[in-house]
């Protein structure tokens, strides 16, 4: 029997509202947990879901917008702090400044966080506290691995692996990716922050869900940029389409589409255009991928 879920942190925009704020989530297999993109609060809403950061192994960013990484530091500092010595070493993938941002965070010669780094691994109060948890001397600094990856990348575990695509959102300012995920006989797209184009619709080709961007109805962004560079319930479902995919879970919506009436709208107009399953994310909610 698998056991395969998908718990979704965050699925809103940088503009907070009680609903919604960030994009953040995470898929479990069994006792791994692999994250994709950090956005505000995320490790709270990790603690609020009794999901510990200690067994997220592997972290991949879509692309370094605030509302997808700004909790980023805190993620990395909480795992680090609260752990004994034994966890499996965190990898972490990403376009550029993937690296860039990583050593800034942590570098221990000139990291924004290095201090605290030092005074935790040096001072006896830090020593004993670590020591009551059940950790053993020395303590070591954090060893975490990040790594530039571009389009067409693939990473490749025992029991997974992940392919990179180009996702086209606000080049040539970042880059952005989308994401595949084969896992337990299933497929598992993340189209981060985009707009409709052919890679990621090659990328989500049949796959098993497709977690998209929907940022508002498309009436409420014609003729705006977002819908130059970014997915309307429309784009969305047309992608869904295209695609050939079995479920559509709507992500990063602002709070205008997240009403009763606007979504039951978007609903509606999906099924015009897609035969399959369509699904609206909640904050801090989690969905069996049976």
């Amino acid at each position: 029997m698998t056991f395969l879920k998908l718990h979704v942190l965050g699925s809103g925009t940088p503009q907070p509202n009680k609903e919604r704020w960030g994009s953040g989530f995470i898929v479990e297999n069994q006792d791994e947990f692999i994250m994709f993109d950090c956005g505000p609060a995320s490790t709270y809403k990790m603690i609020q879901m009794d999901l510990d950061p200690r067994m997220v192994n592997s972290l991949f960013f879509t692309h370094h917008h605030s509302d997808h990484d700004l909790d980023y530091p805190t993620f990395l500092m909480t795992r680090w702090e609260t752990s004994l010595g034994g966890e499996k070493e965190l990898e972490i993938f990403g376009p550029p400044p993937t690296e860039k941002i990583t050593e800034k965070l942590i570098g221990i010669d000139d990291g924004a966080f290095a201090h605290d780094l030092i005074a935790r691994t040096k001072h006896p109060l830090s020593l004993n506290s670590y020591k009551r948890r059940g950790g053993k001397l020395p303590r070591k600094l954090p060893s975490f691995k990040p790594k530039d990856i571009y389009p067409g990348d693939k990473i490749e575990r025992n029991d997974w692996s992940v392919q990179s695509s180009l996702a086209e959102h606000v080049q040539p300012f970042l880059d952005s990716l989308a994401y595949r995920l084969e896992i337990n006989g299933k497929s598992i797209v993340f189209t981060g922050d985009t707009r409709p184009c052919e890679s990621v619709e090659k990328l989500a080709y049949k796959a098993d869900y497709l977690v998209s961007l929907c940022i508002a109805l498309q009436s409420q962004i014609s003729g705006t940029p977002e819908a130059e560079y970014m997915m309307g319930h429309l784009d969305a479902g047309n992608l869904a389409k295209n695609a050939k995919v079995k479920n559509l879970i709507l992500v990063h919506e602002a709070l205008n589409i997240s009403s009763e009436n606007n979504f039951v709208q978007a609903i509606k107009d999906i099924n015009k255009i897609f035969d399959g399953n369509v699904i609206q994310s909640y904050e801090m909610t989690s969905y069996n991928l049976d």
